[in-house]
Parts: C-alpha cells; sequence; structure tokens
C-alpha cells in the first residue's frame, strides 16, 4: 500500500506544499484523510491516476479549520464523477451556509448530490473492506479526530493519522503498535526540553505538537515509521530538516512528509 501526500503544510500553501490532504488508494475506494488545498491536486497528473482508479472516495475529516476543508471549495467539480462519503465529528455539509452568505455562489444540493455526509464517533467500525477507529482529541477548546485504519490484504497495513491536538497519554494508547504514523508538528519543541521534569504533554505550542513530542508519541507508542507531518508554512526545507535533525534524537526512525513524495507500507 502507497500514501500519497496531496498536502502537508498546516495553515497556509508555501514552498510548493499545499494544506492538509493525504490519500490512500485501496482497490476501488480512494481514502483521502482531511480536505485541505491540496485536494485541488487531484487535477493534477498524479491526482488523475488516483481517480481514475476509484469508484468511491471516503473523505475522514480531523476537523473543521479551513487548512483542512479548503478542498470542498471546489471538491463537488474534482469529484462529480464519484461516489463521496464525508466522514467527521458532527457530519456537517461543508461550506453550505456560504450560499446563504452569496460567497459560494452554486446550488449546494444539486451540486453534490453524490456526496453524502455521516457523523463518526468514537471507537472502531468497519467501512467496506477496512476498519478504522476513531479517538477524539482537544485543539484549543475545539474537538480534532485521530483515526487508525487497519487494511486487509497479503499482510495488514496498519495507519494512524493524528494531527491539531494535544501530546497526551490516551494518544499513545490509541495509536499503540501502529506502523506508519502522520503526526503533525509545529516548532521543534527544543526549548520545552530543556525544562526539569519535562513531560510529554509539555510539548504543545498553541493547539499544536511540537516535532519531539510527536517523536516522544512515536517511541512512547513503539511504532515502527513516524512520518512529520502538518509543516508550518513559515518553513523551508532547510528549516524543517532541522526540525527532523532534533526528531531523530528521540525517535530515529523518523520522517519528512513532502507533497507528492510517495509513503510505502
Amino acid at each position: 500500500m502507497e500514501i500519497i501526500p496531496l498536502g502537508t503544510n498546516g495553515f497556509f500553501a508555501s514552498f510548493g506544499r499545499q494544506t492538509a490532504c493525504y490519500a490512500i488508494p485501496y482497490g476501488n475506494i480512494l481514502i483521502l484523510l482531511d480536505a485541505g488545498s491540496g485536494l485541488f491536486r487531484l487535477v493534477e497528473k498524479e491526482g488523475r491516476k488516483l481517480l481514475h482508479n476509484a469508484k468511491e472516495v471516503h473523505i475522514f475529516l480531523s476537523h473543521y479549520h479551513l487548512d483542512h476543508v479548503f478542498g470542498f471549495y471546489a471538491a463537488f467539480e474534482i469529484l462529480k464523477k464519484k461516489k463521496v462519503t464525508v466522514f467527521s465529528y458532527e457530519g456537517r455539509k461543508i461550506f453550505s451556509e456560504l450560499c446563504s452568505l452569496n460567497h459560494f455562489p452554486i446550488d449546494y444540493q444539486k451540486k453534490h448530490k453524490n456526496f453524502s455526509w455521516k457523523a463518526i464517533g468514537e471507537g472502531s467500525q468497519k467501512i467496506n473492506s477496512y476498519q478504522v477507529s476513531v479517538k477524539k482529541q482537544n485543539h484549543r477548546g475545539e474537538v480534532s479526530l485521530a483515526f487508525r485504519f487497519k487494511f486487509s490484504g497479503k499482510k495488514m497495513t496498519d495507519i494512524s493519522y493524528v494531527t491539531d491536538s494535544e501530546p497526551t497519554q490516551g494518544l499513545v494508547e490509541f495509536i499503540d503498535g501502529t506502523q506508519i504514523l502522520l503526526c503533525e508538528h509545529t516548532e521543534s519543541g527544543s526549548k520545552h526540553k530543556k525544562r526539569k521534569n519535562q513531560k510529554l504533554e509539555d510539548q504543545i505550542l498553541d493547539g499544536h505538537t511540537t516535532s519531539i513530542g510527536a517523536a516522544m508519541i512515536a517511541k512512547k507508542a513503539k511504532i515502527e515509521r513516524l512520518f512529520l507531518i502538518h509543516h508550518k508554512p513559515l518553513n523551508n526545507k532547510k528549516n524543517l530538516r532541522q526540525q527532523l535533525k532534533i526528531a531523530k534524537k528521540v525517535f530515529f526512525p523518523t520522517n519528512l512528509t513532502f507533497d507528492l513524495i510517495r509513503i510505502k507500507s
């Protein structure tokens, strides 16, 4: 299996990186983790290949901030020939309220007739032939969902997706033993680590987990490989590599994600 990062930034696009969207092709289903501006890459060469092989598109939203849902500005056009199911905390119809404000001049119901919106809560459930587990997280007082997927095939593939949240022991337990962890990071967190009696829960900055925090989570959860996502848009590749160097001191199998650079299971 492969994960294709379509957007690896948080907040806004920069340095050739779009905002949060990760594609997982699974048989005739294309799974999208969040739907930021990276979703627009589905009209590009690599994206067209992904869509060509998909009859259904399953979108899992961690939360409703714009850097995770802005792709819905054009999703109805890009995905108009597919059966689309959107899984989120409230089952909210993204951007529908903008139509009444004349900021989104479309017939929302007509344009989204191939979309279904489903609320998904904590726990595990089977969707088609894969399993997804969900954990509620706190992000500045709002709900953000962490997802863990298990895919059957020649071998079982276990992928966890964690973004916009606080680093907690509960999260460590949720993802324990996962093969591939996509985890957000903001600043490196090296200043936090200098504090005495430093804890995992201290590795947070403005509602986001630090690079060291992500590495600590991976180490405690005994995962196989960590991929840092949700890059701070002000950081160029050199800055990101410095953050990676710091994170690897905590958990060596740590990697950076970049748009369109595939991750193989």
